[in-house]
């Protein structure tokens, strides 16, 4: 997973130093129970069903990250097996698979702002080429933000959670070629 995610981070680099005025730095992991967070902007975040439980002390510094301006998107790549959970309903899961159940029992020491699937009129419909549409590895599916994305960070969510795997997408080998297969096709 860690593999895959800087192959992916290292691809989305590539693409935006080709395509846009970014000069992205190198991905790097980080531990949020002993890092500083505060150094960065946004934190990608792919979840695994069987991931461990967070420390009070991480719970604490990923709840000072996302209140001071910083966003984090949560990848729980399970697109392919989302299934209906009426009983997540309420903290905008209904449809889910095994990676968002394990997201909602990881997220539950924090306050996470009420979500609802990304708007026509936010921020990131608004950004990268006019994307309406999320895909990554899988395509479809609903990517959830925060329902009134406050001031402190201009507007943009603290929170994103999707089910697409998209650091799958975006991974590329030392040559450039894709690393994963996008269903339902097409890399582009």
């Amino acid at each position: 997973l860690d593999k895959t995610s800087r192959a992916g981070l290292t691809g989305l680099s590539r693409v935006l130093t080709l395509r846009t005025a970014i000069e992205p730095t190198e991905p790097i992991g980080v531990d949020p129970e002993s890092d500083e967070l505060a150094f960065f902007a946004i934190l990608y975040w792919p979840i695994s069903a069987n991931q461990s439980d967070l420390s009070d002390r991480a719970l604490a510094n990923i709840d000072r990250f996302m209140k001071n301006g910083g966003t984090i998107v949560f990848d729980t790549r399970d697109q392919q097996e989302v299934e209906f959970d009426p009983l997540s309903a309420d903290q905008g899961l209904a449809q889910s698979g095994p990676g968002a159940r394990r997201l909602a029992q990881i997220l539950q020491g924090l306050d996470i702002p009420p979500l609802v699937s990304v708007p026509e009129d936010h921020v990131l419909t608004k950004a990268f080429y006019l994307l309406h549409d999320f895909p990554g590895r899988w395509s479809g599916g609903t990517v959830w933000v925060e329902r009134h994305a406050g001031g402190t960070n201009d507007g943009v969510s603290s929170i994103i959670i999707g089910a697409n795997d998209w650091a799958s997408a975006w991974a590329v080998d030392d040559n450039g070629r894709p690393i994963s297969a996008v269903v339902p096709g097409g890399a582009r």
